[in-house]
This record gives structure tokens, sequence and C-alpha cells, in this order.
């Protein structure tokens, strides 16, 4: 239950830290001069925002738990899901707000960009690299290992054998018994793993901005935070692949009781979150944090860039700094303007394509899985 707790804090810190984390020449989506982290209404703005967006956190952990002592736990899990999901439209909202104010100073103060860019060429033999999609085979391992038990206990599942539970975690699906029962759990392995190699495939090909008038520096930057955020996508994958499909294995032959799935997908949540800040935290967006990106007192080091102007400006293929749309990009995957990690290119048809075949296989898979049962 205090994991349940704690989602809403934990969504409203990743949110909170944001202003703070992404590279020096972006704040609240908007493209500025390395030297606005020390600017004295900007610097206000992103405190605002934190003190904000950690406020409502609190607030929801607080009404979770008083729901929790009140009405028990299908409730306080519907209290946690739902204002976690508010607190991330109150974050959007309120950096939206602010975002409009940043573009309004851009304007009065005559903010540019250096100019066209151009192609450079940087020494990377030095540079650490992510984690090639090699590693993901390791879901192989998981998927074989779940069949594996699967199969070791079937003399021992039970004649009616549950496949659903409900948000308090009480079983109300059911199927007999039978060896197709076993491939419910791979099968859900598979598309989560499916998912997190796309999202490690996405460390790996995403479009890079580079500063040609130092490219070296933020290269290697850049590099750092992208082998990091590669172990922390293969960590969090294995551990929600394993423990949500083992869970489930091990709930249809009777060892576990199947409502522990639920919380075993809590903890995975909570620990897909805490590394996610961590990585923020250490890393920042575009490798920020490291070698001395951003100073103390949040001000911009010199890495070669004129301090009145931006390296880059792409803001009119950005909506709400949000969401990328770029037609002319034949890249997929962008690093966000306003968060961690990396977003798709709406432009792209294959982005449209694969997220109708995502969507496809949610809905569908169970649905038929259940019905074959």
């Amino acid at each position: 239950m205090i994991v349940l707790l704690l989602l809403p804090a934990l969504t409203a810190i990743g949110i909170a830290i944001v202003p703070w984390v992404v590279g020096r020449h972006e704040v609240f989506g908007v493209t500025v001069p390395p030297d606005t982290f020390a600017d004295a209404p900007i610097r206000r703005y992103r405190i605002v925002f934190s003190i904000v967006v950690g406020a409502l956190g609190a607030v929801s952990v607080l009404a979770c738990f008083v729901l929790w002592r009140l009405a028990g736990a299908t409730m306080t899990f519907w209290c946690a899901s739902v204002l976690s999901v508010l607190v991330m439209i109150a974050g959007f909202t309120i950096q939206q707000r602010f975002r409009r104010r940043v573009i309004a100073i851009k304007r009065e103060r005559g903010w540019t960009t250096a100019g066209a860019k151009r192609m450079v060429i940087a020494d990377d033999d030095m540079i650490p690299r992510p984690l090639t999609l090699w590693w993901d085979l390791v879901y192989v391992l998981v998927i074989a290992a779940t069949i594996t038990v699967g199969y070791a206990g079937y003399d021992h599942m039970p004649q009616r054998v549950p496949i659903h539970t409900d948000a308090a975690g009480i079983v109300n699906g059911w199927a007999d018994k039978s060896p197709s029962v076993i491939w419910f759990a791979p099968l859900m392995e598979l598309m989560l793993a499916a998912v997190m190699t796309g999202a490690h495939a996405a460390v790996l090909y995403a479009k890079r901005q580079v500063n040609t008038d130092s490219p070296t520096n933020p290269t290697r930057r850049y590099a750092t935070m992208a082998r990091a955020w590669s172990v922390y996508v293969l960590l969090v994958g294995v551990v929600t692949t394993l423990g949500i499909g083992m869970t489930i294995q091990l709930g249809t032959i009777g060892v576990l009781d199947l409502g522990l799935v639920g919380l075993t997908g809590a903890f995975a949540g909570a620990f897909a979150l805490i590394g996610g800040i961590m990585v923020m935290l250490f890393y920042g967006q575009h490798g920020s944090v490291n070698d001395g990106a951003i100073s103390n007192d949040g001000s911009a080091n010199n890495d070669g860039t004129d301090d009145d102007t931006s390296p880059w400006d792409e803001e009119r293929y950005w909506y709400g700094g949000i969401i990328y749309v770029n037609r002319n990009d034949p890249t997929i995957w962008v690093p966000k303007r306003f968060g961690a990690g990396w977003t798709v290119n709406m432009g792209r048809p294959a982005v449209w394509v694969g997220t109708v075949i995502l969507l496809i296989l949610v809905i569908a898979l169970p649905f038929v899985f259940t019905v074959l049962l």
C-alpha cells in the first residue's frame, strides 16, 4: 500500500525537477541563450513551477492516505492512479503557462539563433557508447524461464485457473485448466519486451543536437547520458517483464495469489519512476549535468557558444514544446525539449502505423486469449 501512496509523489518529483535538468538552451520547451539559467525572472519561473508541482504531489499523497484509512485498498488504488494522471496534466498546464511567459521574454529581448546548421565531425573513439540491442536477448531467457515454470508446475495447476483480478486483487475471471493457459504470461512478457526493446532502440537511434561551435564536450555528455538511459531501460524492462510475467505464471499454477500482480506492477512502476529520477538528477537531458554544463548557481558555463544566441531553434516544429511534428525530418526519435528522454516525430507515417499496431495488440491480445480459453 505504501508503494501506491508514493506513486503520485514520485510522479510529481519527476515533473518538478524537469526545469533544472534540461539542456541549458531550453526552458519550458523554448529555445533560449545559454546564460538564461542565471536570468532572474526565468529562474523564478522554474522555482515556482517546482514548488507548485511538488505541493500538488504532497496533497495527492495526503488525499490517498486519508482515503485508504476510510475506504480501503480499492479506492486507494484508483485514487493514486487518477491523481498521478492529474498531477501530470497539471504539470503540463503549468508548463504551458510559463512557456508563454518565456516566449514573451524571448521576443522582448530579441534572443536569436547563431545561424544555419552545420555539419561537424567529432572524434568519438573515447566516448562511452550505449548498450547495444544484443543485450535485449535477455528477454528470451526471461520468457523461456516463465514457460519452463509453467510446464513444470502444470500438474499442480487447479482445474479452475484464475486469469483476471479487479483493482483490489480479487479474482473475477477464470479459465479451465489447459496447457494454453501457460502461454498467457509469456505472451504478455513478449509484448512488454517488444515495447522496452523499442525504447532501447530509441536511445540508440535518436536524433542528436550538437553545438557546432564546440561539438566534443556536448557529444561526450550526450553519449554518457545515452549509456545511462540504455542501462536504465534494460533494467526496468527486465524487472517489469520478469516480475509481472512470473507473478502471473505462478498465480496460474497455484503457487501465488494472482492478486499479487497488481502489487508487482506497482513496485515495477515505483522502480521505474525512482530510476528515472536518479538518471535525470545525475545526467540531465542531453547530459546537461555532466562536465559542468550547468554551474551550481544555475548559470551556464562556457562551451564555445555566444551567451546572447542559441545554436539552433526548431520551435516551429514543436507544439507546446512537447509534441514534435516535422515531415522533413527523417528521424523518428528526438530528444524531448521539456522532460527527460526522447519522444517521437509525429510527422513520420511510421510513427502513426506503429502506434496503431501497438494499440491493436494491447487491446486485442488479452481479449483474443480470453476467448480462446
